[in-house]
């Protein structure tokens, strides 16, 4: 970054302590929506697969900064390098799902508007700067993805929050997963804004005689046996 860059940087930022504005963009040096322990149980998942074949998923992404970490974390850690694919809509929750979520589970009408501020552009610039280049991004409803046109799966994070798109999706990425793989679904804490995942996990386990095991408060586990 250049002197004049820097300089520009911090009038801007200077300004922003006296109004407030841009706030969260400015100060936010953790844009993690894991907390420490999720962010620890989750390299603990790669490091667990890390002799599994088959590629690393994260359904549901956002902006990116998960896949950073974990791409980052693996690379520290000598994991093999495989294919990270990355798929979201890129542009929220897709219509039926979020209405399913307000109609038939009360939730708020504002969770139409979450997630909202993104571009598949910007995450792939963001991987670009981070030099990642073996994440392939995918706009997609997860629910409409073709997970047969990829590898089979060793490790996915499932974090699309409603209960339709988990129940509809989970099937589909368990069928692909590699023997002795993992999938952690994000948000299966009941009472919660997003605990549709938390009800569409608990089903899909239960439907299948296979243990709940809810990781560090929210992460619903799904292991693969060898």
């Amino acid at each position: 970054m250049s002197a004049f860059s820097q300089t520009i940087r911090r009038v801007v930022k200077d300004a922003s302590l006296r109004t407030g504005l841009y706030d969260s963009t400015l100060f936010n040096v953790y844009p993690f929506c894991f907390e420490p322990k999720q962010l620890v149980f989750l390299t603990e998942c790669l490091r667990s697969v890390a002799k599994v074949p088959g590629c690393f998923v994260e359904a549901g992404c956002w902006q990116g900064a998960t896949t950073v970490f974990l791409n980052k974390f693996a690379d520290n850690d000598g994991i093999d390098p495989r294919p990270y694919f990355a798929i979201d809509t890129f542009a929220g929750f897709a219509k039926p799902d979020a209405e399913y979520e307000i109609k038939s589970r009360g939730k708020p009408t504002q969770l139409r508007e979450i997630f909202l501020e993104n571009k598949k552009e910007w995450f792939d610039r963001t991987m670009q700067l981070h030099g990642i280049d073996r994440v392939k991004s995918i706009q997609s409803d997860v629910t409409k993805f073709d997970f047969a046109s990829i590898p089979p799966i060793a490790f996915c994070l499932l974090d699309v929050d409603l209960y339709t798109c988990t129940k509809a999706v989970l099937p589909k990425i368990h069928c692909r997963m590699s023997p002795g793989g993992i999938i952690v679904v994000d948000d299966c804490k009941t009472n919660a804004l997003f605990d549709g995942a938390a009800q569409a996990y608990r089903e899909f386990q239960t439907e299948r005689n296979m243990p709940i095991e809810i990781a560090e408060e929210k992460l619903g586990v799904v292991r693969v046996p060898l």
